[in-house]
């Protein structure tokens, strides 16, 4: 007990139990957005996470997409955190090069385009080309760790929570950058600390417009590790993608020119200090872009196979820039309504032909032989893939080929934005209006045929380019049934997919198309027609 009669006395034992306090209780809000060594301290407490399933309803009417695209939130829970430190930034070029000098990690692969380091200029921007597995063997080696997303959440948050950091408002404050040509070799970062990117009230940075950051919650999915990253990066746009609860689940190994990371440390530790490393010689990011815009953009398309077992092909198209389209054909075979190849099965197959216009592979099988077949046309490639039923039984026979644009930029869409399906009623529809099937990792899903209105005559998937100026797409017409599509948020897969009926002894074809054409969705059908009359 103070006595008032001794003033002295009673200061001075303020100021001990002040001192007591302090050193016993160091997690007091007294230290929210106290900084160290480049981290920033969130004291612990009660906190509100993820999306309930009336919010995700809500959401998706304001934001013009199925409440099924929100399915990678976390579920709405309240959880009691511990306190952490979490990083001010995403961790940087600078600081990661330092790591892979000291380790001999695998660099990002975007730096070998540049020698093995990145542009001068790139130093202070976060890092991006990196895994889940990267991210986690940094944190380790930096003594540190990866962030939980609910940690993630907290930080960004802050103790009122709404839509988004700033508030239930887009744009808000956030200065968003709009980038028509884009290069996976010259991610469209920006310096951290501009306060252009997002700033928390618990003193956290960079989270809106730099990169989709790796956190340490993992769920298992086609037998490995799928991984959640949280935030939006340089390359998003959908408001969607920049709420706190927003997350993508990929693969732990998966590495993109957006992904990114910050680490965490527990709140009873002091920040260890981070060291950094630049280039002893590198260009500047100017020059690294005049370098990527000098490119011949003329010529026909061009096929490149695999070859030995490999069902990949590439496909180059001049005018579309010098990026490539990649095809598995297929990816999967459904034979009598069983799975005799797939994605891990390593099919019998010879490759006959591959020609820059023209490829051809036969597969085989106890009682199935394949030939498959690949043209390029001037605006379009053909895929043909014709099946002999070897058995005395009639055969269901079906394929799935995956078009994939992660390659390519322009078309790239994880965020379904530029993606639509053409409907029997109401023409080419935006994808994301439609269901996704699954309550978690969003992978390759498509909407029941109800939803779409199944043709009869044909599937369509279309992607406009980031300019509006150019649109691919991919279909599938002729005698079949069953048609279907699908795709893939991350990996921008596109699936049209179709059943045909074999007899006995006889053999049976199915058709699909990959257009690559300059104009509308309009232009484009119009085009579509003429090919599946032909």
């Amino acid at each position: 007990m103070i006595q008032q009669s001794d003033d002295g006395q009673s200061i001075r034992r303020c100021i001990t139990l002040i001192a007591l306090f302090a050193i016993c209780c160091p997690q007091s809000c007294s230290a929210v957005g106290r900084r160290q060594s480049g981290m920033v301290f969130v004291p612990a407490r009660r906190v509100s996470v993820g999306t309930s399933t009336s919010e995700r309803a809500e959401l998706a009417s304001r934001f013009d997409c199925h409440p099924t695209w929100l399915g990678d939130d976390l579920p709405k829970s309240q959880v009691s955190l511990p306190a952490f430190w979490i990083d001010r930034y995403p961790v940087t070029n600078a600081q990661y090069l330092a790591f892979v000098e000291a380790t001999s990690h695998a660099r990002p692969s975007w730096w070998g385009r540049w020698g093995g380091v990145f542009p001068t200029d790139y130093a202070d921007h976060p890092v991006t080309g990196v895994s889940g597995k990267d991210a986690s063997a940094y944190a380790k080696w930096a003594g540190k760790r990866l962030p939980s997303a609910e940690e993630w959440e907290a930080a960004v948050a802050g103790p009122n929570r709404s839509i988004f950091a700033w508030g239930d408002d887009w744009p808000g404050p956030l200065k968003t950058r709009r980038l028509d040509r884009i290069f996976w070799e010259l991610p469209g970062t920006q310096q951290g600390g501009t306060g252009d990117h997002g700033q928390s009230p618990t003193g956290i940075e960079d989270f809106a417009g730099q990169v989709v950051e790796w956190v340490s919650n993992t769920v298992p999915h086609h037998g490995v590790q799928f991984q959640l990253g949280k935030a939006a990066s340089w390359f998003h746009e959908d408001p969607l993608s920049f709420r706190i609860a927003s997350g993508w689940y990929a693969y732990e190994g998966w590495r993109s020119s957006f992904t990114g990371f910050r680490c965490a440390t527990d709140g009873g530790r002091a920040p260890p200090a981070v060291p950094q490393s630049r280039p002893k010689k590198s260009l500047s990011a100017a020059d690294a872009l005049e370098q990527l815009e000098a490119v011949d953009s003329e010529g026909p398309i061009e096929l490149a196979a695999g070859g030995g077992n490999s069902r990949h092909l590439s496909i180059r198209v001049p005018k579309f820039g010098r990026e490539i389209f990649s095809l598995t054909a297929p990816e999967t075979i459904i034979w009598n309504g069983a799975g005799v190849m797939t994605w891990r099965k390593t099919p019998d197959m010879t490759w006959q032909t591959r020609q820059p216009d023209r490829a051809a592979y036969e597969m085989r099988f106890d009682d199935l032989r394949i030939q498959a077949e690949f043209l390029a046309h001037d605006d379009y490639v053909e895929q043909k893939f014709t099946a002999a039923n070897l058995s005395a039984q009639p055969g269901s026979f079906r394929t799935s080929s995956c078009f994939n644009l992660q390659s390519h930029p322009m078309f790239y869409d994880c965020e379904q934005l530029r993606t639509y399906v053409l409907t029997a009623e109401s023409g080419f529809v935006p994808m994301r209006r439609l269901s996704r099937g699954g309550d978690c990792v969003r992978w390759i899903t498509g909407p029941a045929a109800k939803e779409w209105g199944l043709n009869p005559q044909w599937s369509l998937l279309a992607v406009v380019s980031r300019d509006g100026a150019r649109v691919i797409a991919t279909g599938r017409g002729g005698p079949a049934s069953n048609f279907s599509v699908a795709t893939n948020t991350l990996f921008t897969c596109l699936h049209t997919d179709s059943t045909v009926q074999v007899s006995p002894g006889q053999q049976a074809s199915t058709r699909q198309f990959f257009w690559f054409f300059e104009g509308t969705l309009d232009d484009l059908l119009k085009r579509v027609r003429q090919t599946m009359l032909q």
